[in-house]
């Protein structure tokens, strides 16, 4: 599950006969896939000097490149993970323009972002916000909304991904996109959900099995 996903279909559809690919260039990253997802849509993906990842990302893997600060002449868009946010933020926001700023907050104990988000506003984004639950018997994650911030009433900071988009119809398409793609998340989240059930309920039933059965083999033992 990913909120990345409606922003490549939506680029997609923007400009289907694009000359050259869209540009991801990541300031920081939970995971290999999260970048591996733009490479896979066709984006050329990057790694900012001074790029912060949370586990071991090999960058040959995604692939990924690792270019210098002033060889980054094109970013469709600018990703990066609330705790590793930097005071050089906005210096590079000014000096490679990004179309879509992505500052990920769900998950990483942010108690409010509306600081931010009204940053991005007074640049010129439009700000959507991406909403994440987990508040199942499991606590698996989903993708819960992705709509206008000004759409979602008292935000939860901490389950948000804020994505600045520069051009307002280009936002208005990635809601548009989402709309979809947030109900098929949704149905396979119901999917997991009941699968986790499922599996919870074998496993106690192997589990009284096992303790019935051990209970009949130590009395069946002659004293």
């Amino acid at each position: 599950m990913s909120d990345d996903i409606p922003i490549i279909f939506a680029q997609d559809i923007r400009d289907p006969r694009r000359e050259r690919a869209a540009t991801a260039v990541f300031l920081s990253a939970e995971s290999p896939a999260q970048m591996r997802q733009y490479a896979v849509g066709g984006w050329s993906v990057a790694a900012a000097p001074g790029f912060v990842a949370k586990g071991d990302i090999k960058l040959a893997d995604i692939p990924a490149a690792a270019p210098g600060e002033d060889d980054i002449a094109s970013c469709t868009l600018l990703s990066c993970e609330a705790p590793y946010l930097k005071p050089d933020m906005s210096a590079r926001m000014a000096k490679w323009q990004p179309e879509i700023i992505k500052i990920n907050c769900a998950f990483h104990d942010v108690s409010d972002a509306s600081a931010l988000a009204t940053s991005l506003s007074k640049t010129g984004y439009t700000v959507l916000g991406a909403v994440w639950r987990d508040d199942n018997s499991f606590g698996i994650r989903s993708l819960a909304a992705l709509d206008r911030l000004d759409a979602i009433q008292l935000p939860e900071w901490d389950r948000i991904n804020l994505i600045g988009v520069r051009d307002a119809a280009h936002a208005h398409r990635i809601v548009t996109v989402s709309r979809l793609y947030v109900g098929e998340e949704q149905r396979i989240s119901e999917l997991r959900v009941a699968k986790a059930i499922r599996d919870d309920y074998i496993k106690k039933l192997e589990d009284a099995l096992m303790a019935h059965q051990q209970t009949a083999v130590f009395k069946e033992r002659p004293s």
